[in-house]
């Protein structure tokens, strides 16, 4: 029965094992039993005529990711899709990626969908990057032990210079990159900031009173000296960071460095009227002996700057924290309630407000605040 069926579509000889194959699964699906037969044949039966490396025409492609139109970056281009191999063989085949003319990924791992296609994924880049942004044509090409090859599918995309060598951390993750990272290697402050930020010098030119004498705790490289000089203040930095220093000796900005080994700060009791600490309490071993010490050298005021991680129940519905709450040398995270408990143990008169409008909003439109600042008087 199973010779005369086989004979029917058009195959002249079965060997056994086909012959039992065939007949166990027409046995079970009696009513389909021409249509189950003819998928068994195609699949079992080896086709003559036919090389395992030849491209067929019954091949085809879709590029599911990029979708149409979509941007990606020149450094980081994730491509996946599904593949139709027809009659050939996934261990054989080589898929690439080109954008226009520039090849930009590859993979020889393919892998079974649950819809009976063969799936794909890669993850390119175009090298040298492109210096501006630009439309592309996504080609995804196939070959089988290096010959014939033929384009399956193509997709238009748009192609956005990621410049990361202008970024922060650019270079440490740029896919040239091929160095064993580490915690030190991702963690820690960002780079000493030369330039003042705007808010910032607004709110210090609001609560610092008129060329008064200023002494700024953990200034860094010293960014808040010149708009206070410029504005009549005796500025000083401390600082403890040897690098920070040799920035400050560079611009010529008066200060004095801080020994670690010591919780003292250089300098005398009330030596100056106010004292500006612009985020650096978050980053102290023990803020209580720290505010102590600032409250001791500042005759009058003090200034505070700290993230506000009040923000992290507010974001939590989009799964985002801001940057500078997760460096690695931040050891103290302030709310309000906490900020001003700690800080009215060495001052008499504490107000605390929030400031720098985070991009995001809530859910229900409202605006949050990136940082705290506090005004706190002897």
């Amino acid at each position: 029965m199973a010779l005369r069926l086989a004979a029917r579509f058009g195959v002249s000889s079965i060997a056994a094992d086909y012959r039992r194959v065939i007949l166990a699964v027409a046995l079970e699906n009696s009513t389909s039993f021409p249509r189950v037969v003819s998928k068994y044949c195609a699949r079992l039966i080896p086709q003559k005529n036919v090389r395992s490396n030849a491209v067929s025409s019954a091949l085809r492609a879709v590029i599911e990711s990029p979708a149409s139109g979509q941007c990606v970056y020149d450094e980081a281009i994730f491509i996946s899709g599904s593949l139709d191999l027809a009659n050939h063989s996934p261990s054989s085949c080589r898929l690439q990626a080109y954008a226009d003319d520039r090849c930009c990924a590859e993979t020889r791992i393919l892998f079974p969908r649950l819809d009976g296609l063969m799936g794909f994924r890669m993850f390119g880049r175009i090298s040298p990057a492109v210096m501006e942004p630009r439309d592309i044509t996504l080609r995804i090409v196939a070959s089988w032990n290096g010959e014939q090859s033929e384009t399956l599918a193509e997709q238009n995309t748009r192609l956005i210079p990621a410049r990361l060598r202008e970024r922060p951390f650019g270079e440490v993750v740029s896919p040239e990159s091929e160095t064993l990272l580490h915690r030190e290697n991702i963690y820690g402050s960002g780079p000493p900031i030369e330039e003042a930020g705007v808010e910032v010098s607004n709110l210090l030119h609001a609560y610092l009173p008129r060329r008064a004498s200023v002494v700024d705790v953990g200034c860094g490289a010293g960014a808040y000296g010149p708009p206070l000089l410029a504005a009549g203040h005796d500025w000083l930095g401390l600082e403890a960071n040897a690098h920070c220093c040799e920035i400050l000796k560079r611009r010529q900005l008066p200060f004095r460095p801080v020994d670690v080994e010591t919780t003292r700060l250089p300098c005398n009791d009330a030596e100056y009227d106010c004292a500006i600490c612009i985020e650096v309490l978050e980053h102290t071993k023990d803020p209580q002996t720290f505010v102590t010490e600032v409250a001791r050298i500042a005759a009058q005021r003090a200034l505070f700057s700290v993230p506000n991680l009040e923000l992290l129940p507010y974001l939590y519905d989009w799964r985002v924290v801001p940057w500078h709450l997760l460096e690695g040398d931040h050891r103290n995270f302030f709310t309000r309630g906490s900020l001003h408990r700690l800080l009215s143990q060495s001052f008499h008169q504490v107000e605390v407000f929030p400031y720098g409008e985070h991009p995001l909003r809530t859910g229900d439109g409202v605006p949050l605040y990136v940082h705290l600042f506090a005004v706190a008087d002897k």
